[in-house]
């Protein structure tokens, strides 16, 4: 059968002649790729049968491949909607949820820890924020209006985190923000105007104007300016000479209970060109208003509500990129190309590869309301989708017409969940989500202190500042002494001396601290108590001096009178045992499917691989330097998309001579216990290919394995070249 003839059967199939209102999404879209396939005299790939298939939709929905279990259980099923009830089950599951994080990780650039620690108290909260809205299946529209109206503090709004991760750098923000949500690169116009497009660095000021009053780098209490001011006016005064000197000592300290944890529009704050402004439109450091740079025209005063002005035409379905670049980039996820290339670098002149199939899921992501989990069902329910991939290397310029999905490399995360699940025979284990403990005690700490000084006036803050400031005076010259035998001791590289005077300096710097406590925050503490429940503060709880191990930590949190509506959320042990709970049934189902003697010994292995082997979303974003996870590609989220996923020796020498490929044959782990249940040889054989690859072997495979085995190498080799083979490491 010639291409053409082939092309022609597809159409009459995927039913071409009926009218598009009359099909399914999944339908129509198999039908304007295919009237694109008669056009260019292509054929359609070959369907993809059911054991590719599987791999390959676990693998792009959930990040990591199947179980044999799970495998088995979709291959011996004859439901004959099997695939459509695969995919729902798949993008419903928490597995969907973290595959997904890591494509918003890499755009939005979420970091565990980000701006070198500067953005730790924003950080986490933003991370598990954006995992939460994954889970809910928040409509992007949504979604992205949330992040870019965000204002307040972290405690009462964690999506605060998608400014703060660019603290203090506006347009670098303004930047990003164009790149990911409008696809459109007009960075080089930040500096002068665009070589390759049209924008202008006015237009880049303009829209840069909608967000620069959103102040990040809030170091101090709300009322800190003005008393910073009383105090310069007091150091005019010889008699407040002694009181004032280590004031701006004590502001520092204050501003540690609330520093880069807030994000609040300031409307004196406004934005002006450049001093080297060059064209003749505006002059240098004139102050400019708001506008947008293409769509409907929106403008504002600099004063007025930018950022909801900004969000509501960022989002708007009139946004002549807003949607295409979310369709745009959500077919790239499913298909490994764009039907635009590169997905953000669209230019006025840019069209689509298939131009009627983009204005088709352009409008087919608004009659779902921005549901992106609608809209992936639709791609991954396309015969399109369910063919044989595409093995022909794309190269650059070279247009995609996408007669199935194109071959590609796993991404980082997906090699290493793969790994997981060859290690744990259930990979998706109950976790609690959310912030862990510890954070939320951080969290509720600074919450309630900076809502207590935010109550002081100028005045008050001054006053208490004042007299602790004479507490730093009382330890200024032993403070000293210190100091310079400490430098002396680091010049000598004397470890033990530099731990003592280490200690000695927090230990008195702790005392000089205990002003600030007793003079400013308690005040403010029995303020804020009286104000919610309208009763007398209670006594103030003693300063309790930290033992030596404390004082080795960095930083020490004072206890202060509880407060309705500031304690620790008592539900999180609660939701961690549930989880714990969860796990331990799971491994006692386990330990009866598979028949296990000694259960007290598989518990305990499984304990250990629950906690040693997460999968890659409940671990740091990114991983550190030298995990894993690294070394196969996964990005720094420095950068927007700035994952590696080309072959490199790195990543080879891993899967070659790493501990990785030895922990998956340690007792109790999913290949091992599979490899067990196998008696024969050649059910072994069978068990292998299936667990890795999700398929028999074939006769050859069989006959190589026959003639390899007969030289000595034992089942654990086969193992180890089939993880080094492209078949493995390849989304087929």
């Amino acid at each position: 059968m010639n291409s053409q003839v082939r092309t022609l059967l597809c159409l009459t199939l995927l039913g071409a002649a009926m009218p598009l209102h009359a099909a399914t999404p999944s339908q129509q879209i198999d039908t304007l790729l295919a009237q694109d396939w008669q056009q260019h005299k292509l054929a359609a790939n070959p369907p993809a049968t059911d054991e590719t298939l599987v791999r390959r939709l676990y693998l792009d929905i959930i990040g990591r491949i199947p179980t044999l279990q799970e495998a088995q259980s979709f291959l011996t099923s004859t439901d004959k909607d099997k695939r459509a009830k695969l995919i729902d089950h798949l993008l419903a599951s928490e597995g969907s949820a973290q595959r997904m994080f890591h494509f918003w990780a890499d755009l939005l650039r979420v970091q565990t820890r980000s701006n070198g620690g500067q953005g730790d108290m924003t950080s986490k909260p933003y991370l598990e924020h954006v995992k939460q809205r994954i889970r809910e299946n928040m409509p992007y529209d949504a979604f992205v209006r949330e992040l870019l109206t965000a204002q307040g503090k972290v405690w009462n709004n964690p999506a605060i985190g998608y400014y703060m991760r660019d603290i203090g750098m506006p347009l670098e923000n303004l930047a990003n923000t164009t790149r990911v949500f409008l696809g459109t690169r007009i960075e080089c116009a930040q500096c002068h105007n665009h070589p390759f497009d049209k924008w202008t660095q006015m237009q880049f000021y303009q829209m840069a104007a909608f967000t620069y009053p959103l102040e990040t780098n809030f170091t101090g209490i709300s009322q800190q300016k003005g008393a910073f001011e009383l105090m310069v006016q007091a150091r005019k005064k010889p008699e407040m000479e002694a009181s004032t000197r280590n004031m701006g000592r004590v502001f520092e300290n204050l501003g540690d209970f609330v520093r880069y944890s807030k994000v609040q529009a300031l409307p004196t704050r406004l934005l002006k060109l450049p001093h080297d402004y060059q064209y003749n439109d505006a002059k240098p450091k004139d102050v400019i208003s708001p506008q947008t740079m293409l769509g409907q025209s929106v403008k504002c005063e600099p004063t007025g509500e930018t950022t909801k002005a900004f969000a509501d035409w960022m989002t708007s379905p009139e946004n002549p990129r807003f949607t295409l670049v979310i369709a745009n980039r959500l077919w790239k996820k499913v298909f490994g190309a764009g039907l635009i290339e590169p997905v953000d670098e669209i230019l006025d002149s840019t069209v689509a590869s298939n131009p009627a199939l983009m204005k088709y899921l352009e409008q087919f992501m608004r009659d779902s309301r921005y549901d992106l989990q609608a809209f992936q069902r639709a791609l991954y329910n396309t015969r399109a989708y369910q063919s044989e991939v595409t093995r022909a290397e794309l190269l650059p310029g070279e247009v995609c017409h996408f007669t199935g999905p194109l071959l590609r490399r796993m991404s980082a995360e997906q090699i290493y969940d793969t790994f997981v699940t060859l290690i744990q025979p259930t990979p998706d284990l109950p976790r609690r989500h959310g912030i862990d403990s510890e954070m939320a005690q951080k969290i509720v700490y600074r919450g309630k202190l900076s809502d207590a000084l935010d109550l002081l006036t100028s005045q008050e803050i001054f006053d208490g500042a004042a007299k602790a400031s004479e507490g730093y005076e009382r330890i200024a010259a032993r403070s000293k002494v210190l100091r310079d035998q400490y430098t002396l001791a680091q010049k000598a590289k004397d470890k033990p001396l530099i731990e003592k005077l280490n200690l000695e300096i927090r230990s008195l710097e702790f005392v000089a601290r205990t002003g600030i406590h007793d003079y400013v925050v308690v005040p403010a503490v029995a303020r804020l108590y009286e104000k919610k429940t309208g009763k007398p503060a209670p006594p103030p709880i003693p300063v309790k001096q930290p033992t030596l191990e404390e004082l080795k930590k960095a930083g020490q949190n004072r206890a202060y009178i509880d407060i309705p509506g500031y304690d620790i959320d008592q539900a999180i042990p609660r939701e961690e045992k549930a989880a714990e709970d969860a796990r331990e049934a799971i491994y006692r189902e386990e330990i009866k499917r598979h028949r296990i003697t000694d259960s007290d010994a598989y518990l305990q292995s499984r304990r250990v691989q629950a906690k040693d082997w997460p999968r890659a979303a409940d671990l740091e974003s990114p991983a550190p330097r030298g995990h894993y996870l690294r070394e196969f590609g996964q990005s720094d989220r420095d950068i927007i998309e700035n994952a590696n996923t080309e072959a490199s020796m790195p990543q080879a020498l891993v899967l070659m001579n790493s501990e990785l490929f030895q922990s998956t044959l340690k007792p109790h782990t999913q290949l091992r216990l599979n490899l067990a249940a196998a008696k024969y040889p050649d059910d072994q054989l069978t068990t292998v290919y299936q667990t890795l690859l999700s398929r028999a072997p074939t006769a050859s495979e069989k006959a190589s394995w026959t003639q390899a085995s007969q030289s000595g190498l034992t089942i654990e080799d086969l193992i180890f070249a089939l993880i080094n083979t492209q078949q493995f490491i390849f989304v087929k």
